[in-house]
C-alpha cells in the first residue's frame, strides 16, 4: 500500500504526525524487516503505516501489536483502523490487562528465540515500564534488528490527564524515555548504531561478527556544536559502562 493511501485512511487519527509517519514508512521500506513488533499502539495509526509499508514490500512481513486492553475502548480502535485499511492480515494484535512487559515475559517463558528485526516502542513512556521492556525486548531482537523509541524528550507533565499531585513531581517532570535511552540503551553493549533524530531514537543491535568497537552514535536535527558535545558525552558514558560490564 502506498504511503498516500495509508495517510488518507489514517487522516485525523492520533497520535502520529504525517512527517513522522512518512519517516516510519520509509524506514520500513529501506530496512525491509520481516517480523515487526509494536509496543503501545493506541488507536492503531502507527500500526497502519507499518503494515502498509510491509504490504508495499510484498514479502509476507508481519506486525505484532501489543497494548493494554483499555485500547479496545478507543474510537476508532485498532480493529476499526485495520478493517478500514484492509491490512488486518498483516497484523496480529495482543491485549494485556496492565502492561506489555507481561506479554514480553510470556514470550521468554515460552522459550521464544530472537525473532524480531524491528520494534516500535511507543507505549507507557515511563522509566519502570519501558526500561524493563527494553531489557526484555533485547532478548527477542535478532542481530541487526532495530528498536525505535518515540518521545525521547516528552514528560508526563505534558499529559493533560496527569495533574500535579497524581505522581511524585520527579516522575511527572522527568523525560522518562530519555532516561531509558541515556542510562540503558546507549551503554548497552549489544547495540552498535545509535541515532537520535529529534524525539525519536533508533538503536540497532550489533550484527553477527560486530563488536563494541563498531559502535557509532549520531545526533540529528541539532546545532553541530550540541551534536558533537552530546555524542562525546554519550560515547564516554557508554565506554565506562561497557568497561564495568566486562570487569
Amino acid at each position: 500500500m502506498k504511503f498516500d493511501t495509508a495517510r488518507e485512511i489514517v487522516a485525523g487519527t492520533p497520535h502520529i504526525t504525517a512527517e513522522r509517519a512518512r519517516e516510519l514508512y520509509d524506514f520500513i521500506l529501506r530496512e525491509r524487516p520481516s517480523r515487526c513488533l509494536e509496543l503501545g499502539f493506541a488507536h492503531g495509526a502507527g500500526s497502519v503505516y507499518i503494515a502498509a509499508a510491509l504490504d508495499e514490500i510484498g514479502e509476507g512481513g508481519k506486525l505484532v501489536s501489543v497494548d493494554n486492553r483499555s485500547a479496545l475502548n478507543r474510537k476508532p480502535s485498532i480493529h476499526d483502523m485495520l478493517a478500514r485499511s484492509g491490512l488486518a492480515d498483516r497484523v496480529e494484535t495482543a491485549f494485556e490487562e496492565r502492561s506489555y512487559t507481561w506479554w514480553l515475559m510470556r514470550q521468554l517463558k515460552g522459550g521464544a528465540a530472537p525473532s524480531f528485526d524491528f520494534c516500535y516502542l511507543d507505549g507507557a513512556h515511563t522509566w519502570d515500564v519501558d526500561g524493563f521492556a527494553f531489557l526484555l525486548l533485547d532478548r527477542l531482537m535478532k542481530p541487526g534488528g532495530w528498536v525505535l523509541f518515540d518521545d525521547l524528550d516528552w514528560s508526563l507533565a505534558e499529559d493533560p490527564d496527569v495533574k500535579p499531585g497524581d505522581l511524585p513531581e520527579e516522575e511527572r517532570l522527568a523525560r522518562q524515555v530519555r532516561l531509558v535511552w541515556d542510562l540503558l540503551v546507549v551503554p548497552h553493549p549489544n547495540y552498535g548504531l545509535l541515532r537520535e533524530d529529534g524525539m525519536w531514537g533508533y538503536a540497532q543491535k550489533l550484527r553477527e561478527g560486530q563488536s563494541a568497537s563498531d559502535r557509532r552514535i549520531e545526533v540529528m536535527n541539532q546545532p553541530i556544536v550540541m551534536q558533537v558535545q552530546r555524542v562525546a558525552a554519550k560515547l564516554g558514558r557508554a565506554a565506562r559502562s561497557i568497561s564495568r560490564l566486562r570487569a
